[in-house]
C-alpha cells in the first residue's frame, strides 16, 4: 500500500518498501544529556547481525549493486521503473546544482525503459595497476578525459576520504546508534503528537506486510538494509538504502541524525536528510546535537520542514526539475541496450558528459567479453525477457525479442551456455508458442510503447548515428530549468513485433532452436569428454618392482627363427595405417558413434537434459506448424519429410526424460494422426513419385537439428510411419496402424482430439474395406480369392463401425453398414456356380445366406439413422434403395432360377412373393428424390413380376376358387404395372404388359362353351389391344428421334418388332373369334348376329399388313393407323348397340 508523504511546495512523493532487513524498526532509546559518545556502549558490535549492520553503518555492497537489485525484481525492470540505483547516487545527482565541486562518475546501462546507475570509482578501478579488467577504459580515460583537463590533473581524481577525522566521526555515529537501540524503551521526545498521524503508521505497516520478503542472497552477495520503490513526481525508482530508522511510542517511524553543534547544517546536508526521508517514507527526523562527543539535546523536525531550516534552505522544486531533467537527458542519449555509458562530471566542471564506452572503446576491446559489464547486463536482459514472456507474452513480443537479441550479442556461448541456450529457447517461443494453433497468419496486435522505434534502419546509417551521439553533454544550469530537456536524441530501438504466416514463423523459430542445440551440445561434449586424472599407482614395499625389458635384437632373432614374424609385424603396421586412414576419411561417422547417448552420461539433474528436452519439443511444434502449411498447398512429400524430423525429435525426448515425455503424449498422437493423413493424401495423389522425391530435399538447418537429436538415439522406433510407397494396400494398413497408435496417446478426456482421430481411424478402415471390395470385384473368376478378400474387407468395415459407434457418428456408421452390405452382395455374386453350357445353377442356399446378411447390414444402417430426416435424407434414400435392391435381386433370382431341388414350387412362389413385397416396401415412389424415376420403374418391375407369377400360378392350378383368386391378383398387379410404366415412359415394357394381359384373358377362353362369356372376354382382349396404341405411338416417336438410331438401340428395336408381331397376330385372332362367335350366335338367334358384318369389316382392316421391306417405324405407323380405325369402328358399334 502506498502512502504519500507531505514534502512541501506540492512535491509528490510515495514510497513502498519491497524489502527490509529489520522488521519492525528498532525501538528508540533517547540518550540522556551529557552522554559521552566517544565511549562505546555495552552492546556495541553485539547482538543481532541485522541490528549490527544497521547500527554500525558498515555494509559492504557489491561494486555495482543495481544489477543485484534488478535481478531480484525482474518484473519491475524494463517497463515499471525508470531508475535502479543506490540512493546515494540519486542524491549525488540531485545535488549537482548546489555543489559545483561535486565529482560525478557513474556507469549507466539501459534495459527497456529502465536505467541502471552505479558509482564507478576511478581511483580503484583505473589507477590501480592490478586492475587489468579495465585496461581498455584506462586507455580511454588517459587519452580522452585527462588530456582535455587544463587544471591540475590530480584534482580531477576523486579519492575516498579516509582521514582520521572521518574515521572518528564514523565510529562516533556507530556508537550513537548502538546507544539509541532500546529494548522496551518508549520514545519520549517532547514534540507535537500530531506530527505523525495514525493513518501514516497504519499505511506503513500495511505496506510492509503486503511486500513479501525476497529470497535469501547467494553466498558472497549482499543486500541493503532496505530496498524500496520511490515515486518522485512522475519518476519511479527502485532504490537501495541503509538509512537507520527507529520507532516507538507516538513516533513509530523516525530517522536519527547526529549533528555537531559547532557546525551549522549546510544546504547539502539538508538535501541529504530531506531526500533520505522522502525515499524511505519517513515523516520525521530526530536531530541529536553533540559537542565534542557529548550529547546536548534533541530536536524533532517534520520532513516537510527540512527545506526551510535556517542556513540550509533550498527549493524542492529545483530538486524536482533536476531529477526530471537528468532523467530526460539520460533516456534521450542512452538508448542502446547492451551498451555501457559513463556519466562523468569533473570537480568544478559546469558540464555533465555522457560517454558511450561501447562505441568509443570498440577498437580497444577484443570483443564484448572484455567489458566486465557484458555478463551482468546480458544476464539481466535475459531475466527481464524471461519474466516478460511469462507475464505479457504476445503483447510484448517485440520488446522480448530485442532484449534476447541484445543478450545473445553480449554473452559468450561457451562461457554462458545455459543462459544462451535458454535465450534461444525463449526466442523460438516467441515465434512458436506451445499452443501452435494460436499462431495467426496476420500481424499480431501488440501494445508496444510509442517511445520505441523499429530496429530496421540501414547498418551504415546506424553506425553514423552512433558515432555522432557517442559523446553528449548537458550544462549544469540547464538541469535547473523548469521544463524538461528536449534534445534531438535517438529513441530506444526495438525490433518489430513477431508477425508473419505460420511457416515463416516456424522457420525463424527453427534457427534459434538450432543455435540453442548447438550451444548445448558443445557444452555437454565438454562435460562428457572431461577425463578425471587417474589415481597414481602405489608401490607395495613388500614386493619387488618388476623390471620389464626386452633384448635389443629381439625382432631380428624372431625374424630369423620365425620368418612369418616379420610379415606379421608388417601386416599389423599396414592394418594400423589402414585404420588411421579409415578414421581420417570417416571422422564424422566415428565421432557420431561415440556421441550416442552422450547426455545420459551426465548427472540426472543436469540442465543440459531438460534444456535439450524443451528445445526438441519446440522443434517438434515448429516442424508440425510447417507440416500444416505444406498440407495446405498440397506438398505432401515435404510435409512427410518434416513430420519425420518431428518424430525423431519426439523419440529423443522420450530417451532423455521418459517420465516427462508422458506430458507430451497428446502431441505424439496428433503427429502420428497427421502422418496417416499424409499417407492417405499420397494414395489419392496423381504424382506420388514427385512427392517421394521431395522427401529427400533437406536443408542445412534440418540436417543440423537431426544430427543433434540423433546423438541421443540408438534406434528410431517410428521409421515405419514415415516410409512412403506406391503400394495402396500397404499404405492404407500403415495409416490404420498410425491412427490406432495415435489413439493410445490421446486421452479420451481430451474429447475433441480423441473424437477427431477416432473418426479418421474409422474412415481409413472404410477406405481399406472399399479397397478390398474393389479388388474382389476385379477377380470375380476366382471365387476363393474373392471370398478371402471379402473377409478382409468385412473385418475392416467392422473395425470402422466400432470406431464410429464410439463417437456416436450415425452418418458414417450407416455408410459403413451400407458398404458392408455391398460387400455381402459381392460375396453372393461370387458364390454362383456356372454350368458347362454357360448358364448358372439354381439359386443356392449360400447365395441366399449372403443376400440375407447384406439385407441385415442395410437394416442396421436404417436403425442407426432411425428416421428419414433432413440431415440424413440422402443417406436414408440410398440405403433403402440398396435394401430394396437386395430383396428384388433375391426374388428375381429365386423366380428365374428356382431352387426346386430342395424346395417345393409353392414354397418358392411364397418366398418370392414375400421378397417382392419387402422390396416394394423399401422402394419409395412418392418422395421427391433423385431416384424417384428408378423407384417407380422398380415398383413397376416388381408388380410385373408378381403379375407374371400369379399368371403362371393361375395356369397351373386346377382349383377354381384358387384360380379365381390368382386371376384377380394377376389383374391387380398388371394394372399397377401399367400405371407405373406410363409414369416412367417405357412403352416397350407397357406393350409387353398389355400383351400378357391379353394372354391372361385368352387362356380363359380355353374350354369355354358359353358364347356370351366368350364374347365378353374377346371384347376385353380387344380393348387391351386398342389401348396399346399409346405405347406404339411413343415407340414411333422414339424411332423418329435421330438420337434413337444408335447401335445401342438395336436390341430394343428387335424386341419391339417381336412385340408388334405378336400384337398383330393377337388382334387378328381376337377379331376372327369375334366373327365366329357372332356367326354362332346368329344361327341360334338372328338378333344376336347383327354385328357380324361389323366384325368382319374390322377383321378385314386388321388383315392389312405393311409391306415386307418396311422399317419398324413404318410398321408402327401402319399399326397405329389400323388401331385408330378399329377404335372408331368399335365406338360406332358400341353406340349402335346402346
Amino acid at each position: 500500500m502506498e502512502h504519500q508523504l507531505k514534502t512541501g511546495e506540492g512535491i509528490k512523493s510515495q514510497a513502498v518498501v519491497k524489502y527490509a532487513a529489520l522488521e519492525p524498526p528498532a525501538k528508540f532509546l533517547q540518550l540522556q544529556p551529557k552522554t559521552d559518545l566517544k565511549l562505546p556502549p555495552a552492546n556495541w558490535l553485539r547482538g543481532d547481525p541485522k541490528i549490527q549492520n544497521m547500527a554500525s553503518g558498515k555494509v559492504n555492497h557489491d561494486d555495482f549493486p543495481s544489477f543485484n537489485m534488478a535481478n531480484g525484481s525482474p518484473e519491475l525492470i524494463g517497463e515499471n521503473v525508470d531508475v535502479v540505483s543506490d540512493s546515494k547516487n540519486i542524491k549525488k545527482l540531485l545535488k549537482i546544482p548546489y555543489s559545483k565541486g561535486n565529482h560525478i562518475s557513474m556507469m549507466v546501462h539501459r534495459v527497456g525503459k529502465t536505467l541502471l546507475l552505479d558509482e564507478f570509482d576511478i581511483h580503484r578501478h583505473l589507477l590501480r595497476k592490478q586492475q587489468d579488467d579495465w585496461r581498455w577504459l584506462r586507455k580511454f580515460y588517459y587519452e580522452t578525459i585527462l588530456q582535455n583537463m587544463s587544471q591540475d590533473k590530480e584534482k580531477w581524481i576523486n579519492k575516498k576520504n579516509r582521514s582520521r577525522d572521518v574515521l572518528q566521526n564514523r565510529n562516533m555515529l556507530s556508537k550513537f546508534l548502538y546507544y539509541s537501540i532500546g529494548e522496551d524503551a518508549e520514545f519520549s521526545l517532547e514534540a507535537d503528537p500530531s506530527s505523525v498521524s495514525q493513518n501514516d503508521h497504519q499505511s506503513m505497516n500495511q505496506t510492509k506486510q503486503a511486500i513479501p520478503e525476497p529470497e535469501k542472497p547467494q553466498q558472497g552477495s549482499s543486500y541493503y538494509q532496505r530496498e524500496l520503490l520511490w515515486n518522485f513526481e512522475d519518476i519511479r525508482m527502485l532504490l537501495g538504502t541503509d538509512l537507520p530508522i527507529f520507532g516507538g511510542g507516538t513516533h513509530p517511524c523516525v530517522s536519527l541524525r547526529l549533528q555537531d553543534n559547532s557546525k551549522p547544517i549546510n544546504v547539502l546536508t539538508g538535501i541529504d536528510y530531506w531526500l533520505d526521508n522522502l525515499m524511505c517514507n519517513v515523516p520525521e527526523i530526530a536531530m541529536c546535537y553533540h559537542l565534542n562527543g557529548i550529547v546536548e539535546g534533541y530536536e524533532l523536525l517534520k520532513t516537510a520542514d527540512i527545506p526551510n531550516i535556517e542556513g540550509s534552505k533550498f527549493s524542492p522544486n529545483v530538486i524536482k526539475d533536476v531529477a526530471q531533467n537528468i532523467l530526460s537527458f539520460l533516456k534521450t542519449n542512452a538508448t542502446q541496450e547492451g551498451h555501457t555509458y559513463w556519466l562523468f562530471k569533473g570537480s568544478n566542471d559546469d558540464v555533465v558528459k555522457l560517454y558511450d564506452l561501447t562505441t568509443l572503446c570498440a577498437d580497444n576491446m577484443d570483443g564484448p567479453t572484455d567489458n566486465p559489464f557484458s555478463i551482468p547486463v546480458g544476464i539481466l536482459l535475459y531475466r527481464v525477457a524471461r519474466n516478460l514472456s511469462k507475464t505479457s507474452g504476445k503483447k510484448k513480443s517485440g520488446t522480448i525479442r530485442t532484449l534476447l537479441k541484445n543478450c545473445l550479442m553480449l554473452l559468450d556461448k561457451e562461457e554462458h551456455a545455459q543462459v544462451v541456450t535458454s535465450a534461444n529457447y525463449l526466442m523460438s517461443d516467441l515465434y512458436v508458442p506451445d499452443d501452435i494453433s494460436s499462431v495467426e497468419s496476420d500481424v499480431s496486435s501488440e501494445s508496444e510503447d510509442e517511445e520505441y522505434v523499429e530496429q530496421e534502419q540501414d547498418q551504415a546509417e546506424e553506425e553514423d548515428e552512433s558515432c555522432r551521439k557517442s559523446t553528449t553533454s548537458v550544462e549544469v544550469q540547464a538541469l535547473c530549468l523548469a521544463e524538461k530537456i528536449k534534445e534531438p536524441g535517438s529513441q530506444l530501438q526495438r525490433y518489430p513485433a513477431v508477425c508473419g504466416n505460420k511457416e515463416d514463423r516456424c522457420r525463424e523459430a527453427l534457427k534459434h532452436i538450432l543455435a540453442g542445440l548447438q550451444c548445448l551440445d558443445t557444452s555437454a561434449t565438454k562435460c562428457t569428454t572431461h577425463i578425471e586424472p587417474e589415481e597414481q599407482a602405489k608401490c607395495n614395499p613388500y614386493e619387488a618392482i618388476p623390471m620389464h625389458y626386452e633384448p635389443i635384437n629381439k625382432m631380428t632373432v624372431k625374424s630369423k627363427d620365425d620368418p612369418d614374424g616379420a610379415r606379421l609385424a608388417n601386416h599389423r603396421g599396414s592394418s594400423v595405417d589402414n585404420e588411421i586412414s579409415t578414421r581420417a576419411g570417416h571422422e564424422d561417422l566415428s565421432s557420431h558413434a561415440v556421441s550416442k547417448l552422450h547426455l545420459l552420461s551426465l548427472p540426472h539433474n543436469s540442465w543440459h537434459t531438460l534444456s535439450k528436452f524443451l528445445l526438441l519439443k519446440k522443434a517438434v511444434l515448429a516442424y508440425y506448424g510447417v507440416v500444416d502449411s505444406k498440407l495446405a498447398i498440397h506438398e505432401y512429400g515435404q510435409a512427410m519429410k518434416y513430420l519425420k524430423i518431428s518424430l525423431k525429435c519426439l523419440e529423443t525426448m522420450r530417451v532423455l526424460l521418459p517420465a516427462k515425455f508422458t506430458e507430451n503424449s497428446k502431441l505424439l498422437g496428433e503427429i502420428l494422426a497427421s502422418a496417416a493423413d499424409i499417407r492417405l493424401m499420397l494414395i489419392h495423389s496423381s504424382d506420388i513419385k514427385g512427392h517421394i522425391e521431395d522427401m529427400d530435399n533437406v536443408t542445412d538447418i534440418d540436417l543440423a537439428i537431426l544430427e543433434s537429436a540423433e546423438k541421443e538415439l540408438t534406434e528410431f522406433e517410428y521409421m515405419w510411419v514415415c516410409e512412403v510407397s506406391s503400394d495402396v494396400e500397404r499404405s492404407l494398413v500403415r495409416c490404420a496402424m498410425c491412427y490406432e497408435l495415435a489413439l493410445q496417446y490421446v486421452h479420451v478426456r481430451d474429447k475433441d482430439a480423441w473424437r477427431n482421430i477416432q473418426k479418421r481411424f474409422g474412415n481409413v478402415h472404410n477406405e481399406l474395406g472399399v479397397f478390398y471390395m474393389n479388388q474382389a470385384s476385379n477377380c470375380a473368376d476366382n471365387a476363393a480369392k474373392v471370398i478371402e478378400l471379402c473377409k478382409q474387407g468385412g473385418c475392416c468395415f467392422r473395425q470402422g463401425i466400432e470406431a464410429f459407434e464410439l463417437i456416436r457418428d450415425k452418418t458414417n456408421t450407416a455408410l459403413l453398414y451400407s458398404n458392408y452390405g455391398r460387400l455381402m452382395r459381392l460375396c453372393a455374386k461370387s458364390s454362383v456356380k456356372q454350368i458347362d453350357d454357360g448358364s448358372r445353377e439354381e439359386f443356392s442356399q449360400q447365395e441366399k445366406h449372403y443376400y440375407l446378411q447384406a439385407a441385415d447390414h442395410y437394416k442396421k444402417a436404417l436403425s442407426v439413422l432411425e428416421r428419414r430426416g433432413a440431415q440424413h435424407a440422402e443417406i436414408w434414400d440410398s440405403v433403402t434403395w440398396e435394401l430394396s435392391t437386395v430383396y428384388f435381386n433375391m426374388a428375381t433370382l429365386m423366380q428365374d432360377h428356382a431352387p426346386l431341388s430342395h424346395m417345393a414350387k409353392d414354397q418358392v412362389e411364397k418366398e418370392v412373393t414375400e421378397l417382392m413385397t419387402k422390396a416394394l416396401k423399401y422402394c419409395d415412389v412418392n418422395s421427391e428424390q433423385s431416384r424417384q424415376i428408378m423407384c417407380q420403374y422398380r415398383a413397376a418391375s416388381i408388380h410385373h413380376r408378381l403379375a407374371s407369377l400369379y399368371h403362371n400360378a393361375f395356369r397351373a392350378h386346377n382349383d377354381s376358387i384358387k384360380k379365381k383368386h390368382l386371376r384377380q391378383l394377376a389383374e391387380l398387379h398388371y394394372g399397377k404395372t401399367s400405371a407405373y410404366f406410363k409414369y416412367v415412359d417405357t412403352p416397350c415394357e407397357l406393350l409387353r404388359v398389355q400383351l400378357e394381359r391379353v394372354a391372361l384373358e385368352e387362356y380363359q377362353l380355353t374350354g369355354l362353351t358359353n358364347v356370351s362369356t366368350k364374347q365378353k372376354l374377346l371384347l376385353v382382349m380387344l380393348g387391351y389391344i386398342i389401348d396399346s396404341r399409346g405405347s406404339i405411338d411413343s415407340i414411333h416417336k422414339q424411332l423418329s428421334d435421330k438420337h434413337t438410331a444408335q447401335p445401342e438401340f438395336e436390341g430394343y428395336v428387335g424386341e419391339t418388332e417381336k412385340l408388334l408381331g405378336i400384337l398383330e397376330s393377337r388382334l387378328q385372332f381376337v377379331l376372327l373369334n369375334l366373327v365366329k362367335n357372332s356367326a354362332a350366335n346368329a344361327k341360334k338367334n338372328k338378333s344376336d348376329g347383327v354385328h357380324k358384318d361389323d366384325y368382319k369389316a374390322m377383321y378385314a382392316v386388321a388383315l392389312k399388313q405393311a409391306s415386307q421391306n418396311s422399317t419398324l417405324q413404318d410398321k408402327c405407323f401402319h399399326l397405329l393407323g389400323v388401331l385408330y380405325k378399329l377404335q372408331e369402328m368399335y365406338q360406332k358399334l358400341e353406340c349402335s348397340a346402346s
